[in-house]
C-alpha cells in the first residue's frame, strides 16, 4: 500500500537527549531551529521571552523610518548582528544602493553572512569594530555615506550561547570576549584585577549599588585562587555579596532584572573596551556621513546614553548637526511586551548639515 503523503511531509521527530529533560542548550530551545519549528518563536514571544539563539531587530520600523530615504542610498550598519536590519535597509535601497554591515563577532558574522544571502539580500560583510569604521570604508573606496545605523547592544545569539559566557541564564566559561581569537577574558580580567578596580567598574558601567561588597568578595576569591571561571560561579558570587537566599536569586519573569545583570554587563564592557570604541565612534561620525546624511544610533543603557548624548550634544552646539538635538525615542509598549530585551533601547537621530 504506498503511503499518502496529502497530509504534508512525515512528521520529524527532535533530536533525543540523555536524561529526562534537555540540559544542553542546542537540546533545550526548539526555536533554535526555526525553519524546522517555526511555530516555537511565536511561542516564545508570547510568553514574554526573546527566541533563544535568535535576535530580534530593536525597533525596526522606527530605525527605517529615521533612515529614510533610502532608495539609492549607501548605508552603513556598524553593528550587523543577526542582520535584522540591514536585510530591510537592502531592500528599501534596492538595486541602485548598497549596504555595508561590518561587526567584530567573526563567529556569528559567517551566520549572517549566510543568513542574508539565503534571504537575497545583497550587504557587502567585513569583520570589524565599529571604532574602525572609517578604516572599513577607505579600504572599499567609499569615503561617506548617506545612512548610518549603530545599534551598541549585545546580541541575543552571544547572551544566549553559553560558549560565549555573556550570561547567567546558563552556564559556561566566563569569556565575554566579543572576539573569541584576540584579547583577555573576563575570567583573565578578575584574576588580576585589584578590588578597587572591580569596584570602580561595576559602578561606572553597571550602575551597580552593591558594587563595593561584590568587588570584594571577588577580590578575595582570587586571592585564594578561586576566582570565577564560568557563568554560574560568578552568579553565585554576586549572590552571596548581595545576601541573597538560592529563592530570591531566580528571576520572576522575563521583564524582572536578574541580581547579577549589573555585573556581568560591566565584565563585558570591560572586557571589550565598549566605551572607547564607542567614543571613538562618535568622534568618527559627523565626518562618515554625506550632507544630509542620516546617522541613527541605539543605546541601551545609562553610559552609553551619556555618552551618545553628550558627543552629539556638542557635535549640534558646533554647528555639525541639525539643530535642536531631539531627545531619543523609546520603543513602543507593544514591541517591549513581545521582546523584553527591547525596553531599555533608546533611538537616537542626528542629520549632517
Amino acid at each position: 500500500m504506498e503511503p499518502d503523503h496529502s497530509a504534508g511531509p512525515p512528521h520529524r521527530r527532535r533530536k533525543r537527549y540523555q536524561g529526562t529533560h534537555p540540559r544542553r542548550f542546542e537540546e533545550k530551545y526548539k526555536e533554535l531551529n526555526a525553519e524546522r519549528f517555526p511555530d516555537e518563536v511565536a511561542k516564545a514571544q508570547a510568553r514574554g521571552s526573546t527566541p533563544a539563539g535568535a535576535h530580534l531587530p530593536v525597533m525596526l520600523d522606527e530605525v527605517m523610518q529615521a533612515l529614510e530615504p533610502l532608495s539609492g542610498a549607501t548605508v552603513l550598519d556598524c553593528t550587523l548582528g543577526w542582520g535584522g536590519h540591514a536585510a530591510r535597509i537592502s531592500y528599501a535601497v534596492g538595486p541602485a544602493g548598497s549596504v555595508i554591515g561590518i561587526d567584530l563577532d567573526g563567529e556569528e558574522l559567517v551566520r549572517t553572512e549566510k543568513r542574508l544571502r539565503r534571504r537575497g539580500a545583497a550587504v557587502v560583510v567585513r569583520r570589524g569594530n565599529y571604532a574602525g569604521a572609517a578604516k572599513v570604508l577607505r579600504e572599499l573606496k567609499i569615503y561617506d555615506v548617506d545612512a548610518l545605523l549603530a545599534d551598541i547592544g549585545v546580541s541575543s545569539m552571544q547572551l544566549d550561547r553559553p560558549e560565549r559566557g555573556m550570561s547567567f541564564k546558563t552556564d559556561g566559561p566566563l569569556d565575554m570576549r566579543m572576539d573569541r581569537s584576540r584579547g583577555e577574558t573576563a575570567c583573565e580580567w578578575l584574576a588580576r584585577a585589584d578590588e578597587a578596580e572591580i569596584a570602580a567598574a561595576l559602578s561606572r558601567f553597571g550602575d551597580e549599588p552593591d558594587a563595593a561588597a561584590i568587588a570584594a568578595a571577588l577580590a578575595g576569591l582570587a586571592a585564594k585562587g578561586r576566582s570565577p571561571r564560568t557563568t554560574r560561579e560568578l552568579a553565585a558570587a554576586v549572590g552571596v555579596a548581595k545576601k541573597l537566599g538560592a529563592g530570591r536569586f531566580l528571576k520572576k519573569d522575563a521583564f524582572s532584572s536578574h541580581p547579577a545583570a549589573r555585573t556581568f554587563q560591566a565584565l563585558r564592557i570591560v572586557v571589550n573596551s565598549e566605551h572607547e570604541a564607542l567614543a571613538q565612534l562618535l568622534r568618527d561620525l559627523p565626518w562618515l556621513l554625506r550632507s544630509g546624511g542620516r546617522a541613527v544610533l541605539l543605546t541601551f543603557h545609562s553610559g552609553e546614553e551619556a555618552l551618545v548624548g553628550g558627543a552629539l550634544g556638542a557635535q549640534t552646539t558646533a554647528g555639525l548637526w541639525r539643530a535642536p538635538l531631539v531627545e531619543p525615542r523609546r520603543p513602543s509598549p507593544e514591541e517591549v511586551r513581545l521582546n523584553p530585551r527591547s525596553r531599555s533601547a533608546r533611538l537616537w537621530r542626528v542629520v549632517r548639515v
